[in-house]
């Protein structure tokens, strides 16, 4: 199989994009695998979704640079933000 295409989530520790994160790489044999941005990759929410083999990376809405690094070889995006 190709490698899989990943779909870099914002907010994933939270409700709605972690239900998105755990329903992507319960999908084994789909073709997305799932990447969590999180402003704290300690976190026992973080630490959970890694463990499921989720690639977990810092990342702040507040920080243009680590938004960037984060979307780096993305192919689509799901962004929970807040105003």
């Amino acid at each position: 199989m190709a490698e899989k295409k990943i779909i870099a989530v914002a907010g994933a520790t939270g409700a709605q994009g972690g239900g998105l994160v755990r329903a992507i790489m319960a999908d084994q044999g789909g073709l997305f695998t799932a990447r969590a941005l999180t402003r704290n990759p300690n976190s026992d929410k973080a630490r959970a979704l890694a463990a499921l083999g989720t690639e977990i990376v810092q990342a702040d809405v507040d920080d243009a640079a680590s938004l960037l690094r984060a979307f780096q070889d993305a192919h689509g995006a799901y962004c929970v933000t807040f105003f």
